[in-house]
């Protein structure tokens, strides 16, 4: 019995040894931990975003693009065509519609028909007090009295901004079961608005007082969104619209800038009759800024990271290169602490017939982190004359029927093949060594077990 357990920590010993000089056959290779994006907290909405203005990059979503009533929050769209469309001095008449066609209980301020304003107040009347016959009488004079015409214009212009599930039926938002869109695409006319002073100037405002009209004394309109009108504090809040039907429940869209960084914030569905839907605002606008930071991403080595097929292959873009591949100077929104060597890219080519003098571009590039699209840059090419760019045939005329023609290489200029975002790890030495090892232990206890059965007998 001592000569067999002897036996059996020889063998358990050449087991080990085999296991371990298994291992030795494996490259030493590090396995990089992937990119982690911030967890973010709990909220109440039934659906909801945060996105960062600039870059419109989604830094958390809930359902963000499920089908929603939207309430009143309908009124950026309808505010924003009007400062495309009209001037702020335009004169806008309280019409006969705006007045007798909406619900006498829905919110209003109690114009009446005949009465004018210039469209600078009518717009303090719908961002403020989201009153409905202004909303209506505004939708009137952009459209040139033609309702039908304004919501067709709210779609088109849905469409243009990229919105994905969205179908506007009124300018107000009073229900309709035809009427929705999501938190998404309601941050993507955010968004828009956000790129107009006078939109901002206008939502950031306590409260406001409409002057005399030819029918009315002035008055006050008070501001709803409960942040613009302090009943709560957050710091960096500067524009907001609010909006509530039995069919909705609470909706918010909030815009919020710190530090450089500006998010929007929209919650749809939260319960009507409490304020979660100010809660979970101000809770994902602390997860934004607490996790998330502006990262500038134009430097050389930056770009040449970022592509190195464009780098290596200029000739295959451009004939006669005279000047190196850029990228517009971009700004990108990162996790705290992230690094730019963690950040990928797809390149997008643009075809040109003719390229221009100076600057061209020839493609777009869509940053990537954890999955995550944290923003996008320009590819752009300076050309000293005038040239014909076809990137795939100028690399096929180059190596076609040479030694350095690569078919992978031409398939993505062509744009049948995607660019090669980062290439995983390769395990199979790291496999092949587990199984040798398995391979040892197993031939090890069958041998054991052999000696085991011929001593027994």
């Amino acid at each position: 019995m001592k000569h067999f357990r002897k036996k059996i920590i020889k063998y358990i010993g050449i087991c080990l040894a085999g296991i371990c000089l298994a291992g030795n056959f494996l490259p030493l290779c590090e396995v990089k931990a992937a990119p982690v994006w911030p967890t973010a907290p709990g909220i109440l909405a039934q659906t909801a975003v945060l996105m960062e203005a600039s870059t419109g990059s989604v830094l958390y979503s809930k359902e963000a693009e499920k089908k929603m009533f939207p309430a009143s929050t309908t009124k950026l769209m309808t505010a924003l065509l009007a400062i495309e469309q009209s001037r702020l001095t335009d004169t806008v008449e309280i019409t006969h519609d705006a007045v007798f066609s909406i619900g006498w209980d829905a919110s209003r301020d109690g114009a009446v028909e005949g009465e004018l304003y210039s469209m600078e107040d009518a717009l303090y009347a719908i961002l403020l007090g989201s009153f409905n016959e202004f909303t209506y009488a505004v939708a009137e004079h952009v459209a040139g009295g033609d309702m039908d015409k304004f919501i067709d214009m709210m779609n088109e212009r849905a469409k243009e901004l990229g919105c994905v599930n969205s179908h506007f039926m009124n300018a107000h938002g009073l229900h309709d079961a035809s009427h929705y869109t999501c938190a998404y695409d309601l941050a993507l006319v955010m968004k828009k608005c956000l790129e107009y002073p006078t939109f901002g100037r206008i939502s950031n405002n306590y409260n406001y007082t409409l002057p005399d009209t030819n029918k009315r004394s002035s008055h006050a309109i008070p501001q709803r969104h409960k942040i613009l009108n302090r009943t709560y504090k957050y710091n960096g809040v500067f524009a907001g619209k609010t909006g509530h039907t039995d069919e909705a429940g609470t909706c918010l869209v909030t815009a919020a800038e710190r530090n450089g960084m500006t998010l929007i914030c929209v919650v749809l569905g939260n319960a009507l009759g409490t304020d979660d839907c100010y809660t979970d605002t101000m809770s994902l606008f602390d997860y934004g800024f607490d996790n998330f930071e502006m990262t500038v991403a134009s430097s050389d080595e930056g770009v040449k990271n970022a592509f190195p097929v464009l780098f290596s292959d200029k000739e295959a873009f451009v004939h006669k290169v005279t000047s190196d591949l850029s990228i517009s100077e971009t700004t990108l929104v990162l996790p705290k602490g992230a690094k730019f060597s963690e950040v990928f890219n797809k390149c997008t080519l643009t075809p040109i017939v003719e390229m221009q003098e100076g600057e061209n571009v020839i493609g777009k590039a869509t940053f990537y982190y954890a999955d995550r699209n944290v923003g996008t840059a320009d590819i752009i090419f300076t050309s000293d004359s005038y040239q014909i760019v076809d990137p795939a045939e100028l690399y096929l005329r180059e190596y076609k029927d040479t030694e350095q023609f690569d078919e992978t290489q031409y398939r993505i200029l062509a744009g049948t093949l995607p660019v090669e975002e980062e290439k995983a790890p390769d395990l199979r030495p790291v496999i092949i060594g587990y199984i040798i090892g398995i391979i040892v232990l197993l031939f090890g206890i069958i041998i054991l077990i052999r000696i085991y059965v011929r001593n027994k007998r």
